[in-house]
């Protein structure tokens, strides 16, 4: 009786190694993918971080003292209104992407913990659950984070050129206000 249940013993694990063999090549395949795809994901958020930062710094410097907007004409007073509205939007732009970001690092990293259980459970030769299922999950999160990363890039970028421009056109309406300034004064 001892020898059968020696040999039951032995037959179990041997088919519980070979189970975990078996998808030992998707495993370190999807690892190689997620460790990818996690890079990816943090540099961005990283990029997107620094850059709320120096916008937020950008768009304080875009005001314009009380004392001085008292001397514009309505025509100064519009368009410097709408360098504010564009920096504002810009700011939401930014602020929108980062919190969408934020949200889904959040996720990733829940994912990412289930990700290291799956290489753990491969590494000591026993993985608990479904393992097909497992794999199918984390290749499909994989796959939508490189879809949502390509798509807050494109807004990034977008976002990115509306500010610049937001900064040129206040550049460009300081410049003017300033070259008026004197002529005016000179007026009265």
């Amino acid at each position: 009786m001892k020898k059968v249940l020696a040999f039951a013993s032995i037959a179990l694990l041997f088919a519980a190694c070979n189970s975990v063999a078996k998808f030992k090549p998707q495993i370190e395949e999807l690892a190689k993918t997620w460790d990818s795809t996690t890079s990816q994901v943090t540099e961005f958020a990283t990029s997107v971080k620094t850059e709320q930062s120096n916008w937020a710094n950008a768009a304080t410097s875009m005001t314009v003292a009380p004392e001085a907007m008292a001397k514009w004409d309505e025509a100064a007073k519009t368009k410097y209104a709408e360098i504010q509205a564009a920096a504002q939007s810009s700011t939401t732009g930014i602020a929108g992407i980062a919190s969408e970001v934020d949200g889904f690092v959040s996720s990733w990293t829940e994912k990412s913990n289930e990700m290291k259980a799956l290489t753990e459970g491969l590494t000591a030769g026993k993985i608990e659950g479904d393992v097909t299922t497992k794999i199918a999950d984390l290749t499909a999160a994989a796959t939508d984070a490189t879809s949502k990363l390509g798509g807050w890039k494109t807004k990034f970028d977008e976002v990115k050129a509306a500010a610049t421009k937001a900064q040129q056109m206040f550049a460009e309406f300081t410049a003017a206000t300033s070259a008026a300034a004197p002529a005016t004064a000179g007026k009265k």
